[in-house]
């Protein structure tokens, strides 16, 4: 029989190209996502995997939605970085405690495996090296990160008191294919589509921010190779150990696309760090993995994707 895998979050641009991997390497594969949730990025396998709606925070809705797993993938956030500040409550009811009833659960059911995806540009806080590695601890800046590093260590409680398996990621800047142009994070996708449509782009600084961006297809490989290897670590970058300023993002998109970037520089934002660039030799060692994917070349298809979009559009 197949193992099968369930991907809390799983209806998102990460989550469909984690599908994509685990259907190749030949697992059964669950998605579960909110109500009415956009199907939009899981057209492509809607006869090849089983979906269900539900409310990540409702115990009913988790309890079933477990039933005949082997692997947790959990994906799910009900915030965003530069909002959470806003509402550190709701972060934590929603995220934090819905998190510690799905623990619970896989405990229960002997699930064999739960990875998490944490977040490499928010758990550090503010480094004072580069690139970072795993062992930096520092205070997060902004309630998601907090969340996510207090989940981290829920985790490994878990695994001290029950033996619960577990890997966590700590995800750089993933872009590529199927990533959101609209939204408010993802600058690649989102200057990407600006560019097409002949719009401005806004910058937050002077564009020397500099970040770790990561094609999702390279990603997605460790996520799924993880769910088989075993290491005393447990927690990794996910990262390709190299920054890009958004000036060179944009350096890029020209180059690119052979057009004219209209940009406006706005006033910087104190909850953005300067640099975030992660080690990810752990990662690379461990699983004996490194990312094969330029980020000219990554961009580049992203680029091709928006440009299919837009024509499929009309």
């Amino acid at each position: 029989m197949k193992e099968r895998c369930i991907i809390y979050g799983g209806g998102g641009f990460i989550g469909s190209h984690l599908c994509d991997r685990l259907i190749e390497l030949g697992y059964e594969v669950t998605v579960f996502d909110k109500l009415n949730f956009s199907r939009k990025n899981l057209d492509h396998l809607s006869d090849r995997i089983k979906i269900i709606e539900g409310d990540f925070n409702n115990e009913v809705d988790l309890l079933n939605s477990l039933k005949g797993v082997d692997y947790v993938y959990h994906l799910v956030s009900s915030t965003l970085p530069a909002s959470s500040n806003e509402n550190p409550e709701y972060d934590a009811e929603t995220n934090l405690i819905s998190s510690l009833k799905l623990f619970r659960e896989c405990v229960n059911l002997k699930i064999k495996k739960i990875i998490f995806l944490s977040s490499g540009g928010t758990v550090y806080g503010m480094p004072e090296e580069m690139p970072v590695s795993e062992n930096f601890y520092s205070s997060p800046l902004c309630s998601y990160g907090i969340i996510k590093r207090t989940i981290e260590e829920y985790l490994y409680l878990f695994n001290y008191l029950y033996g619960q398996r577990y890997f966590v990621f700590r995800l750089s800047n993933p872009y590529g294919e199927r990533q959101n142009p609209n939204a408010s994070q993802g600058a690649v996708a989102v200057f990407l589509n600006k560019v097409i449509n002949n719009e401005k782009i806004e910058i937050w600084g002077d564009g020397e921010v500099v970040r770790d961006y990561i094609y999702i297809k390279d990603a997605v490989k460790v996520l799924a190779d993880s769910l088989h290897q075993e290491s005393v670590e447990k927690v990794f970058n996910l990262s390709t150990g190299h920054g890009y300023s958004l000036n060179e993002i944009l350096e890029l998109i020209k180059k690119i696309s052979g057009r004219e970037i209209k940009v406006e520089y706005q006033n910087a934002r104190k909850l953005d760090v300067p640099v975030n660039i992660l080690d990810n030799k752990k990662v690379s060692a461990t699983f004996g993995w490194k990312p094969e994917t330029s980020l000219e070349k990554g961009m580049k298809r992203t680029y091709e994707y928006l440009i299919q979009q837009k024509a499929n559009a009309g």
